[in-house]
């Protein structure tokens, strides 16, 4: 920021955003997952961590319908990243999982993530590391309470998707 600014939110928000606009750049992160949607990435994160999901699972965790959810395991199966499997007990039941290839992916990427939180991590002293973990406790916690409750009066939109 310029000393000639005068100190607004509005330009202290846009000052990061030039400085970190960057990391919105395919060069500096693997051009993978810009194949890839938010909920895909968030559905390959939930696979990843619990190994088998089922469909249920996987819409709650994406916070989106059953039948949204269902297209987007439909689409990760076109890419050859997840598989539906019969449960062995209840035929019933369809478990998602990880291919091989998603697998490998996933792990490929999480090398990368964790090279940067390690470097960042490490250039850190303990009071730097305890103030930033406060700070961003804080911040998670101040996000998840969303807008105040004037801000909700507003009708909510629908956003309108094309199932493949």
């Amino acid at each position: 920021m310029s000393h000639n600014e005068t100190f607004t939110f509005e330009s202290l928000i846009f000052n990061y955003i030039d400085e970190l606009k960057f990391l919105l750049f395919p060069d500096q992160w693997s051009n993978a997952f810009l194949d890839y949607s938010k909920n895909e990435i968030l559905t390959l994160l939930i696979l990843y961590r619990k190994k088998n999901v089922n469909m249920s699972e996987i819409a709650e965790y994406i916070n989106a319908p059953l039948n949204t959810a269902t297209g987007v395991v439909g689409r990760l199966e076109k890419k050859m990243m997840v598989e539906r499997k019969r449960d062995s007990l209840d035929r019933r039941v369809v478990n998602i999982v990880l291919t091989e290839k998603g697998n490998l992916f996933m792990e490929e990427e999480k090398k990368s993530f964790e090279y940067y939180f390690k470097e960042i991590f490490n250039s850190l002293t303990a009071e730097e590391k305890a103030a930033a973990m406060s700070i961003f406790n804080k911040t998670l916690s101040i996000l998840k309470k969303g807008k105040s409750k004037d801000d909700e009066k507003s009708p909510k939109k629908v956003k309108r998707i094309i199932i493949e």
